[in-house]
Formats: C-alpha cells, sequence, structure tokens
C-alpha cells in the first residue's frame, strides 16, 4: 500500500513540475515576444516602462528620502471665497421652456 501511495506522490510532483516548468517557458516566451514587437514598433519594452514607472514611485513613496531626493511642490493653498447667486440672476440664465 506505501508503495502506491510513493507512486502516486511521485507522479503528482512530477505532474506539478512539468506544470510550473511550463508556465515558465509561455511566460518567457510572451516577455521575449512582447520585447521583440516592441523593437519592430520602435518603442521602448514594455517591460523597461513597468519597471521604470515602478522605480520612479518607490523613489517618491519611500520614507525619508532613503532612494534620493526628490523636489518637493511647494504650491501655496489659495481659500476660495463664496457669494451667493441672487434669484434673478439665475432666472434669466435658464433657457425658455417650449
Amino acid at each position: 500500500m506505501q508503495l502506491i501511495a510513493w507512486i502516486f506522490k511521485l507522479f503528482f510532483s512530477l505532474l506539478g513540475l512539468v506544470f510550473v516548468l511550463g508556465m515558465l517557458c509561455i511566460l518567457l516566451f510572451a516577455l521575449l515576444f512582447g520585447t521583440l514587437w516592441s523593437l519592430v514598433r520602435g518603442r521602448k519594452p514594455e517591460v523597461s516602462v513597468v519597471w521604470q514607472r515602478y522605480q520612479d514611485m518607490a523613489r517618491r513613496k519611500a520614507p525619508f528620502g532613503t532612494w534620493g531626493t526628490t523636489t518637493k511642490n511647494d504650491a501655496e493653498v489659495v481659500d476660495v471665497e463664496a457669494r451667493e447667486v441672487p434669484d434673478k440672476a439665475r432666472q434669466h440664465d435658464r433657457l425658455p421652456r417650449d
């Protein structure tokens, strides 16, 4: 009985290994195809673009500026003064109904 259990474990382990290796091959093919397709069109490969965006995001979100210093946007905040519009002005702005 233990021999059959050992054979099943070996079989399913090999089956899982074949599945993982197959998925890795498919992903590698897709990566290479995407890179070649980007180069044929004259664009930067998507993997490079995504990696660069990730690094830029990580630099901006890094605590205490450990990945480098970025310029801070010191924009002034201006409060808006609200005023009430009289009812007469609102009535003139409406279109007449037919």
